[in-house]
């Protein structure tokens, strides 16, 4: 006849214990993998809105034209505007896409400006609710203060008086932005030098006065730090 024999209790105990150390083990690896999935894609889409950035911003400053326009005070305005204006940066662009088919075909010039915003405002309510949903918050409940950039647009050229630009967000999250142009004038000692301004066009334009050469945006991007973008522009 055998004799049955079971499990010791300090067995058990044993076995419980490395059971359980598995199972912890197994629980903060798939937390740590998924931490790292989560950040890889949050910075993947910071990459991509900066890249999007990138775009819209060398598209507009590739296609800046020297055609000034009338405001809605019927005033003659520059066609390039820094620091002068409702906006830091105001300017006319060509390659406004028009419908071919269209009866009644519009400009392809428009007038664009760009502007930070204080994140609870109306023009920044897109990215606001796209800042609150990745947190899995209402948009009533995001305290996170910050500014977006705006891109305005206007659909006409000359505006009249009931004319109101159209905002499209660039950017969810920036600080400290700042326009610039960098202008060429002549040195003193002879030739060309580069500088940089933040007001233009300037009170007094002389023959031989500075001349626009490229445009210069400076921001901060949280994750990404300070980020300093030129491009050049035709200017006459």
């Amino acid at each position: 006849m055998y004799q049955s024999r079971g499990f010791t209790l300090l067995e058990v105990l044993v076995a419980v214990a490395i059971s359980a150390a598995v199972g912890i083990g197994a629980v903060q690896l798939l937390s740590t993998v998924s931490g790292v999935n989560k950040s890889s894609i949050e910075t993947s889409d910071q990459i991509a809105a900066l890249q999007r950035l990138n775009q819209v911003l060398g598209r507009d400053f590739g296609q800046y034209i020297s055609r000034g326009i009338r405001n809605e005070y019927g005033d003659d305005t520059p066609a390039l505007m820094v620091g002068s204006g409702d906006f830091p940066l105001e300017m006319t662009i060509a390659g406004w896409r028009n419908n071919p088919v269209t009866e009644d075909p519009r400009s392809t010039l428009q007038r664009v400006a760009y502007r930070s915003e204080e994140i609870d405002t109306d023009a920044c309510r897109p990215a606001l609710e796209r800042l609150a949903y990745s947190q899995g918050i209402s948009p009533d409940d995001f305290q996170d203060e910050g500014e977006c950039l705006v891109r305005y647009y206007w659909p006409v050229l000359d505006r009249g008086d009931d004319a109101e630009p159209r905002a499209q967000v660039l950017y969810d999250q920036i600080q400290g932005v700042q326009f610039e142009l960098v202008v060429r004038q002549e040195a003193s000692a002879g030739g060309f030098e580069l500088d940089t301004t933040d007001f233009w066009p300037p009170v007094a334009i002389e023959e031989d006065g500075p001349l626009p050469v490229a445009l210069l945006i400076r921001f901060t991007a949280p994750g990404f730090g300070e980020i300093v973008r030129q491009w050049p522009i035709s200017y006459e």
